[in-house]
């Protein structure tokens, strides 16, 4: 007879709590790992896109300057000049309209107002810069006068006399809104006009210049006669500055907002174009011997002539719109070279906003070809 074996049953073993405390112990200094390098990952995420926020401000400001600052003053085939061979010297441009305000002055391509104080500016701020915004204090103002980017283009197609409306060839999409300043310029000249009225069919069109309006024209008659194939083209004053909106003021400041780069065109609405620039500076590049280059760059309220102007030199402070990290910026700006050098000083400002200094000088093209 065999014995009866009996099996035994195995019981599996499972961790001990020491085991299993340090197993959770080794997980959580992981895990807190894991979450060092996710949050030090999106910090370094937001400030590179808070700097680039920044940097995409500055160089946008530019852009937008540069666009209306290259087209300043251009008249076609001719430039301002004086024309000795006439008795008496006559200048080749003429302004036909009946005010020579900021807005109308269309004889300088480029002026402005340099800020010698918080709440002073030289020459005194034009009411064509309205209170709404107001101009940030110790911020200057540029004032350039071009054809705008996008704006039609027209060509006399027969003679006419200065009285008559002028006959010009035209896109048939493409139509003009008035009451609009316009040059018409040839090789011997230009002169600036209100039109009136703007009327055609298919490819023509005539440009109607009567004494209506404000600013009107002096007379229903150009100052001179132009020939066939004359340049015509809409001209606006725009105006750059720096400002914000510190109370809600319907429909220019519907909120709030920090500081930003404006835009005046003409006599419209001002328009906020870009948040996060803090401060601008200019300095004017000036022709003293007649060689189209500059000499010397002078500050707004030291330019004696405007028509020597050739280029501009701006300086512009972008920051972050919101606070970000615990370091607080205890920097000086120094726009321009700082007080010291014709620029000026901004800050510190003890806040915990990113900046950054963005400088070029722009050439008015049509000043100097």
């Amino acid at each position: 007879m065999k014995p009866v074996k009996f099996s035994q049953r195995r019981h599996s073993a499972g961790f001990s709590l020491i085991e299993l405390m340090v197993a959770l112990t080794l997980s959580m200094i992981l895990m807190a790992g894991a979450l060092s390098i996710l949050y030090s990952t999106k910090l370094t995420s937001s400030e590179n896109e808070r700097l680039a926020r920044v940097q995409e401000a500055g160089r946008t400001a530019f852009e937008l300057i540069r666009q209306d600052a290259r087209a300043a003053g251009y008249l076609g085939c001719t430039k301002p000049r004086i024309d000795k061979s006439l008795s008496p010297p006559t200048s080749t441009f003429s302004n036909g309209l009946n005010s020579t305000s900021l807005l109308w002055n269309f004889g300088f391509p480029v002026t402005g107002f340099e800020a010698t104080s918080a709440t002073v500016w030289a020459p005194v701020l034009d009411a064509a810069i309205p209170a709404v915004p107001v101009p940030a204090g110790g911020n200057d103002v540029l004032v350039l006068r071009a054809a705008r980017p996008g704006s039609p283009v027209f060509r006399t197609n027969a003679a006419f006399a200065v009285g008559d409306q002028i006959p010009v060839d035209r896109d048939p999409n493409v139509t003009l809104t008035t009451p609009v300043p316009i040059v018409i310029s040839d090789c011997k000249g230009a002169t600036v006009f209100m039109a009136t009225a703007f009327a055609g069919t298919a490819g023509t069109a005539k440009i109607s210049h009567d004494t209506t309006g404000t600013p009107a024209n002096s007379s229903s008659s150009l100052l001179r006669s132009f020939a066939l194939d004359s340049l015509v083209q809409p001209v606006q004053t725009v105006i750059y500055y720096v400002a914000s909106c510190t109370a809600v003021n319907a429909p220019v400041c519907p909120a709030i907002t920090p500081p930003a780069l404006w835009q005046i065109v003409g006599g419209g609405t001002p328009q906020e174009l870009i948040q996060g620039v803090e401060g601008m500076q200019l300095l004017y590049g000036v022709d003293t011997d007649g060689d189209q280059l500059a000499n010397v760059y002078q500050k707004a309220n030291a330019v004696a002539d405007w028509s020597t102007v050739v280029s501009v030199n701006i300086a512009v402070l972008a920051r972050s719109i919101d606070e970000t990290g615990v370091e607080k910026d205890k920097q000086t700006y120094k726009l321009l070279g700082g007080t010291a050098n014709s620029g000026a000083d901004y800050g510190p400002f003890n806040d915990r906003r990113q900046r950054q200094i963005f400088t070029t000088t722009i050439t008015l093209r049509n000043a100097t070809t």
